[in-house]
């Protein structure tokens, strides 16, 4: 059995800003406590669960303002994948402690969609509905329109002179290019503003120029749009399969592929990848992991 690691690996610059950030908070005696975070800093259970252990608290509920209604006192971290105003002002008004951990890309898409609307454009929104990052978007205004896979294009409510499309920056460039060239016979005066993070982009790229492999692991939580678009790529090239830990790699027979690749999400940390590309080169079929919860916080 032959291994390959497919580069990029290792945690992106948004999460590595994002891990630092909460480290940070951390360390800082002079911050108002309880830290709570707004959701999961980043689509990875294991960070999650290691920033627990170091007593901060992760909220869960159905919106950002849902979460940010629980808090009476303390700080607040808003996570890597950004948040509205409406979020930022309520923070404000309960006279919490704020920390930003938003991922620059998405400041940019953020800020590049408030241009457009100033602009006069319809702005429309590749993404998923319910996802953290599309939640702050669509947060920054009512005249967003969402656009899904399964949008039915040819019945919209929009229409306009100017018109763009832009998206969640985890999305597949691929289908993104698919859904611009699908609503352009619709609307031939849109234009698409593609915002696709680097990391995710590269990390696609890695896969669409994989060849002769007989199965591709993917490894990443389930929860990260960026791991399932590159597992949905891998799957239209080859044998494919998605796991968070080496653990999971038990529900599956590996003895009959020859070549097989690896990649990663952009929120993987490298201990699990690296125990992963170590239990399968050396043949050890116990798959059990031995990873300091620290480790879980280094790209």
């Amino acid at each position: 059995m032959k291994i390959s690691k497919l580069t990029p690996r290792g945690f992106c610059k948004g999460v590595t800003y994002a891990i630092h950030v909460i480290n940070k908070a951390i360390e800082n005696k002079d911050l108002k406590r309880p830290i709570y975070i707004l959701g999961n800093i980043v689509h990875n259970k294991n960070i999650v669960q290691t920033f627990k252990s170091k007593g901060i608290i992760t909220l869960e509920g159905p919106s950002r303002v849902s979460m940010l209604e629980k808090i009476k006192e303390g700080t607040v971290i808003f996570t890597a994948h950004g948040v509205s105003d409406e979020v930022r002002d309520l923070a404000s008004k309960k006279g919490l402690d704020v920390i930003d951990a938003t991922c620059k890309d998405v400041t940019r898409t953020h800020n590049l969609i408030k241009d457009k609307l100033n602009e006069g454009y319809k702005v429309l929104f590749y993404g998923k509905l319910n996802h953290p990052e599309t939640e702050g978007v669509l947060g920054i205004s009512r005249e967003i329109t969402l656009i899904e896979d399964n949008t039915n294009i040819n019945i919209l409510p929009v229409s306009s002179d100017k018109m763009i499309i832009t998206n969640q920056t985890t999305m597949s460039y691929l289908d993104l290019i698919k859904k611009y060239e699908e609503l352009k016979k619709v609307y031939p005066q849109l234009e698409l503003m593609d915002e696709v993070c680097s990391a995710t982009r590269k990390r696609q790229e890695a896969v669409i120029n994989a060849i002769t492999y007989d199965l591709i692991i993917v490894v990443g939580d389930k929860l990260s749009n960026n791991t399932r678009m590159l597992k949905e790529i891998a799957s239209k090239k080859t044998n494919a399969i998605q796991v968070e830990t080496i653990k999971d790699l038990k529900d599956y027979d590996l003895t009959s592929y020859k070549n097989i690749a690896i990649t990663a999400g952009a929120s993987t940390p490298m201990a699990i990848l690296e125990e992963i590309v170590y239990n399968l080169e050396n043949s050890t079929n116990n798959y059990i992991s031995n990873i300091n919860p620290d480790d879980f916080l280094k790209g």
